[in-house]
C-alpha cells in the first residue's frame, strides 16, 4: 500500500523477498503477482479488501480462491479429490501422487510436492503425527458476500442462485454444499447487506443492495453486524 506504481512494487518483490537466490525471487515474485495482481496495478481487489478491511483471515479465504482461479490443476485437485472427504478424514497420499500422473500422463515428484504445500497452504489438508488429513476450513461467510458483489453485482441488481452456484469461487472458498451458501445469503438478508432474499416463480434469487465499492468501502460484514 505504500508504492507509487506497480513496477516499483515490483521491483521490490524481485530485490526483497527472502530467498537467497535472485532466480527463485524473481519466480516466486512473478508468482505473487499472477496470483493477486493479474493486471499489474496496485488496485487489485485483495489489495482493496486489505486496505479496507485489515483482517487476515478474510484476505486468506480470499486468496483460496483467487489462487485456484489461476491455477487449474490444484483448484481440480480440491474439487475432485479433497472436497468430497470429509473435514478431519484422514487423507492417503497415493492419490496425489496418481493424480499427478494422471494429469500429466507421468509421476513428476515436482509437481506432486508443489500439489501437496500449495493445497496445505491454502488450507484445504493438514499435517498430523501420522500422516495428513483433511482440513476444517473456517466458514467463508464475509468472503462469498464480497465475490458475490465483485464477480456477479458490482451494482445493485438480481442474481439467480443457480447462476451463483454455478461459479466454481464458491466452493473454492471451502464451501461444500448449496444450503451452506443459502445460509450465508439468509443471513445477509436478515442483517441488512441484502436487499431481498426470495424464490420467484420457483427461482431462488438474491437482489443486491450496495455497489461494489460501496461495499469494500465502508468495510461491510456479517460477522460485525451479527455479533
Amino acid at each position: 500500500m505504500s508504492f507509487a506504481d506497480f513496477e516499483a512494487f515490483y521491483r521490490h518483490l524481485q530485490d526483497d523477498l527472502p530467498q537467497n537466490s535472485p532466480e527463485t525471487r524473481r519466480r516466486y515474485a512473478s508468482l505473487l503477482v499472477r496470483w493477486f495482481f493479474p493486471n499489474r496495478r496496485l488496485d487489485s481487489l485483495l489489495a482493496l479488501i486489505w486496505q479496507a478491511y485489515g483482517d487476515d483471515q478474510l484476505l486468506l479465504d480470499l486468496i483460496r480462491a483467487t489462487v485456484l482461479e489461476i491455477e487449474p490443476v490444484v483448484a481440480r485437485f480440491v474439487s475432485e479429490v479433497i472436497q468430497p472427504l470429509s473435514p478431519g478424514e484422514g487423507f492417503d497420499t497415493v492419490v496425489a501422487r496418481d493424480f499427478v500422473t494422471a494429469v500429466y500422463g507421468a509421476y513428476k515428484k515436482n509437481s506432486y510436492d508443489r500439489l501437496l504445500v500449495t493445497t496445505r497452504n491454502l488450507g484445504f489438508i493438514e499435517r498430523r503425527d501420522n500422516g495428513w488429513a483433511v482440513a476444517a476450513v473456517p466458514t467463508p461467510t464475509d468472503a462469498l458476500l464480497i465475490l458475490l458483489h465483485a464477480r456477479l453485482a458490482p451494482t445493485p441488481r438480481i442474481v439467480r442462485l443457480s447462476d451463483l452456484l454455478a461459479e466454481p469461487f464458491w466452493r473454492y472458498l471451502g464451501l461444500r454444499q448449496p444450503d451452506e451458501v443459502r445460509a450465508i445469503l439468509h443471513d445477509a438478508h436478515a442483517a441488512g447487506l441484502l436487499a431481498r432474499y426470495s424464490t420467484v416463480d420457483q427461482l431462488e434469487q438474491v437482489t443486491t443492495r450496495f455497489t461494489l465499492n460501496e461495499y469494500f468501502g465502508r468495510a461491510l460484514r456479517l460477522r460485525s453486524l451479527s455479533s
